[in-house]
């Protein structure tokens, strides 16, 4: 059975450590547009107004504080709307709120960038159609960094007023700060079973990717050779969810993994693994509310 993760597969919830939960979630509300779900006194899950659908979860860890950047983690993690004019929509918001944020036209998608309050980046875009993405000799998606036009954004968003993240809205990919790009390339290709989507000759990162998309995964050097890994003291990633569409899916995940070496610990309907650079991955069966929930969470970071 070659070593292939099934092409349906999305990225789901992320998990955040930070510093005030009060404070994290009024960003996350106020300035990104999720709603609250759920609420203790040290942790918060956040999501699509809409329908409901979690996104974020922060956990308040007393005394952390925010890493170098010369730190494995998070680079950004990446919320994908369903159109151009909800895009469009989003910076008129951001406009209006004074928040500032970086911007960038990849070919494949057009995105912005900000950072949360305890230095974790968020990444927020909208794909162009895949009819619209332009391949190399070797079927490798081309991808860019070129300066966004925001002002047909804006025309296209002119008549939708924003009230938080549309319906529709997901978890579009995580990308990652890595402790070694040997080791995770052979942790999310050959053991995990996704795609290199994009020329790695052309990119100093490797984006990795199933079902054709530009990439579900991005891992980056940028922090670092043999960069520390992630910890629990700093703010950052706790964990992020990959999404299978059954159980059946997960099993060969599983096989891999343990013929690899991975321990990993094993739920009804998921299983929790620590990838090289220390963060932990939950693979899951398409459930992400069952999956979010605060006792599980905790266990992972005790």
């Amino acid at each position: 059975m070659p070593n292939v993760i099934d092409p349906t597969v999305s990225v789901g919830p992320v998990q955040l450590r930070v510093q005030s939960i009060s404070r994290a979630a009024a960003y996350y509300e106020n300035v990104l547009g999720l709603r609250m779900l759920g609420r203790s006194s040290s942790t918060a899950v956040l999501g699509v107004p809409s329908d409901g659908a979690p996104l974020v979860m922060l956990r308040e860890v007393e005394g952390s504080i925010a890493p170098p950047r010369t730190h494995a983690g998070l680079y950004h993690f990446a919320v994908l709307l369903p159109d151009r004019a909800s895009l469009g929509a989003f910076i008129r918001h951001l406009h209006s709120t004074g928040e500032q944020y970086g911007a960038s036209d990849h070919s494949v998608s057009e995105a912005l960038y900000l950072t949360d309050p305890d230095g974790n980046g968020i990444e927020v875009y909208r794909d162009r159609p895949r009819k619209e993405w332009n391949y190399d000799s070797n079927g490798f998606i081309h991808m860019t960094v070129d300066p966004l036009h925001e002002q047909p954004l804006l025309q296209e968003g002119k008549n939708i007023q924003w009230h938080g993240v549309p319906a529709g809205t997901v978890m579009g990919h995580v990308h990652l700060h890595v402790h070694d790009m040997e080791e995770a390339y052979r942790f999310y290709v050959e053991v995990l079973g996704f795609d290199l989507a994009a020329d790695p000759q052309k990119f100093p990162a490797f984006f990795v990717a199933a079902g054709g998309y530009h990439h579900h995964i991005g891992l980056n050097p940028w922090a670092g050779a043999k960069a520390p890994k992630a910890s629990i003291r700093n703010t950052g990633l706790d964990m992020y969810t990959i999404l299978l569409p059954s159980a059946r899916a997960l099993e060969p995940v599983a096989e891999r993994l343990k013929a690899a070496g991975y321990w990993f610990h094993r739920e009804e309907h998921a299983l929790y693994v620590t990838d090289p650079s220390g963060i932990v991955v939950c693979l899951t069966v398409n459930a992400p509310d069952e999956v979010l929930s605060s006792a599980q969470m905790a266990r992972l970071t005790e």
